[in-house]
């Protein structure tokens, strides 16, 4: 009777309702999955590492990340005009799409492996890091093995932007937790044994999600999307422009997140230690709980709206943002259950290793509300490609941000959660602005 219900519900609607939701439904359970293994990393890694060497990888792998801007916006240009030619019929175009960016991300992190293998060699990881000379010849192996891990996955994730542009994200998820599942399994045998590493961690959790996606890559080229399998053939860099002309839009924003994002763990361990990453990292995690229930959600809706757009179904676009906005009043309410717990909830799960403050925690759970409220948002200005109001937020929350924490943290004496009030502060620009654009656009479209 209830599965009958659950099967009356998935298939209710339009066929776009319908992936949809039983997306969502996918991906709740592999995201439910992925939850239980984020929350069994935390301590299995802090019993491997300590909270001094678990705050190094966080502050490490932030600076890592920012090579994921060099993409200059393709992996977002690859999934809007994918999607467009998916949703057209158009199989031709959509393969030298895939093509096209395959060969380009492949150039760029060739180039940049090549500039860092040099200059790593220069590199005072123990300064970048503040951290003791102790650590100096393990950090710049740890470097060098976790860039070039991440170039590969960096390039290797394409096939799950296929799966995302064609309203299948649950498929993607798939690829990442099987990874995390396994690296995790192994840094726990880690723990079995009397020596940390740094380098031996690095190599658990950055190598096993990139054989994971080179297999997923090789299985569906063969498979579902044969007709979408990169050729040197397909590869027609006329096309170049159609997905870093989008893309460069999309880049900007990158740069934007990451400066606001990537920059907090730097922050805390410059203005403080890296120790002091720690309950910050912990505190984020325990709220992103919530912000990957929600990435759940939004992550079929951005290729929908795009779909939507593309067939001028402006009602169903309207309809389902209406939909948004009334669950994001009940996240009101759980963010604050779950930050009234905190304290208690974060004290079992860490066996008592790490103390957080309530300060930090409330200022988390308004940086979370705001973060959700933005997605909405964004995700539909992302999907119909009208980001200019988000480029211009986007910057504005970058050049700030630094600054209000450097104030926030040295004039008015706050810790680490000055941090964390800064980057609140930097996404309330959009949580204004973004609304504003989007009923405006919603409202020319449905006049015309």
């Amino acid at each position: 009777m209830i599965l009958k219900k659950i099967n009356v519900f998935l298939n209710k609607g339009s066929d776009r309702s319908s992936l949809i939701k039983k997306n969502i439904l996918a991906t709740l359970l592999i995201k439910g999955i992925s939850v239980l293994i984020s929350l069994l990393y935390v301590p299995i890694t802090l019993n491997y590492l300590n909270p001094t060497r678990y705050g190094i990888w966080m502050t490490l792998t932030s600076i890592v990340a920012w090579m994921g801007i060099f993409d200059i916006g393709l992996g977002n240009g690859l999934r809007n005009k994918l999607a467009g030619a998916l949703a057209l019929g158009d199989n031709v175009k959509a393969q030298k799409y895939v093509s096209t960016a395959y060969a380009m991300l492949s150039l760029i992190v060739i180039s940049i492996l090549v500039i860092f293998y040099i200059a790593n060699h220069w590199i005072n990881w123990s300064f970048v890091l503040n951290t003791t000379e102790n650590y100096g010849q393990e950090l710049k192996t740890l470097a060098l093995i976790v860039v070039t891990l991440f170039g590969l996955k960096f390039v290797l994730n394409i096939i799950s932007t296929i799966f995302t542009a064609d309203q299948l994200p649950a498929i993607g998820s798939i690829f990442e937790v099987i990874g995390s599942a396994i690296g995790l399994l192994i840094i726990w045998i880690l723990t079995l044994t009397n020596k940390t590493s740094l380098v031996t961690f690095g190599i658990a959790t950055m190598l096993t999600p990139a054989i994971i996606y080179l297999a997923a890559s090789f299985y569906f080229y063969q498979k579902k999307y044969s007709y979408l399998k990169p050729s040197w053939n397909s590869i027609d860099l006329s096309l170049a422009k159609d997905l870093t002309g989008l893309g460069i839009q999309f880049f900007i924003i990158q740069i934007a997140v990451l400066v606001i994002f990537q920059t907090s763990n730097i922050l805390i361990a410059q203005f403080f230690s890296p120790a002091e990453v720690t309950p910050y990292n912990i505190v984020f995690k325990y709220f992103s709980v919530l912000t990957m229930f929600w990435g759940i959600i939004m992550a079929p809706l951005w290729s929908a709206f795009t779909q939507a757009r593309a067939h001028n179904d402006i009602e169903w676009i309207k309809k389902t943002i209406a939909k948004l906005n009334k669950f994001m009043f009940l996240t009101v309410f759980i963010v604050l259950f779950m930050a009234l717990g905190a304290k208690e909830i974060v004290s079992i799960w860490t066996s008592g290793q790490i103390i957080i403050q309530p300060i930090m925690v409330w200022i988390f759970a308004l940086y979370t509300l705001i973060s959700i409220w933005n997605n909405i948002y964004a995700f539909f200005l992302n999907g119909v490609s009208k980001i200019r109001i988000q480029i211009f937020t986007s910057i504005a929350a970058a050049i700030l941000h630094i600054p209000i924490a450097f104030l926030l943290v040295k004039h008015y004496k706050m810790g680490s959660e000055g941090v964390v009030l800064s980057m609140a502060i930097s996404l309330s620009f959009f949580a204004i602005a973004g609304p504003i654009q989007s009923y405006k656009l919603l409202k020319t479209w449905n006049s015309n």
